[in-house]
């Protein structure tokens, strides 16, 4: 599915008009940096979908053992007086395979933003999937992204992009996508809608 979402804005940069296919005037700039946003918004939106499917695996399975039982709870019951009034029944529950609080509210229905790599290695921590040195490494490519997509949604008008720049990240990112879509699907079962 990535492949296709990202085709459609390697797709709206051919039609850029300036030498070397960059962008020719205001317009086509500001399409560019549009782009730019999409391709973090689209990273974000499969992300979030292999983790539902993900989510779906776990309960289909009924697979609790399948995900870090602290971090769940940290993340279902929160920091404030939520985690207060976590009773041993409730932790027993969750040992006991009880996997109602396992929704996509908890995880992908927030307001978090999951395109940058501490948001991305710390959504699949909590769904017990930890990322090597080598993988974070990887990630760490969606840091420039997400800090080049934050001043161009904020209005910095000193940032500057190219076509080529965006090509290229387009191709580092579905790259990304796919190493945290291989770790999150189970490996014989994974589910063909999300490529």
């Amino acid at each position: 599915m990535i492949h296709k979402r990202l085709k459609k804005i390697s797709d709206a940069l051919s039609t850029f008009t300036g030498t070397g296919g960059e962008p020719k005037g205001d317009a086509e700039i500001y399409i560019l940096n549009s782009l730019w946003v999409m391709l973090c918004a689209e990273f974000e939106s499969c992300l979030k979908e292999a983790v539902e499917g993900h989510i779906d695996y776990i309960k289909a399975k009924k697979k609790i053992t399948d995900v870090n039982v602290c971090l769940l709870i940290q993340n279902c019951y929160g920091d404030g007086k939520e985690k207060d009034n976590l009773t041993a029944k409730k932790i027993i529950g969750l040992f006991k395979k009880d996997i109602s609080c396992l929704t996509y509210e908890n995880f992908t229905k927030n307001k978090i933003s999951r395109y940058k790599p501490d948001k991305v290695e710390e959504l699949l921590n909590f769904l017990g999937i930890f990322i090597s040195e080598q993988e974070r490494a990887k990630i760490k490519m969606l840091q420039g992204i997400g800090q080049t997509r934050d001043s161009i949604a904020h209005g910095d008008f000193g940032t500057s992009i190219t076509r080529k720049e965006l090509e290229s990240n387009i191709k580092e990112v579905e790259k990304i996508y796919q190493l945290l879509r291989s770790k999150l699907l189970p490996k014989k079962k994974a589910i063909k809608h999300l490529v």
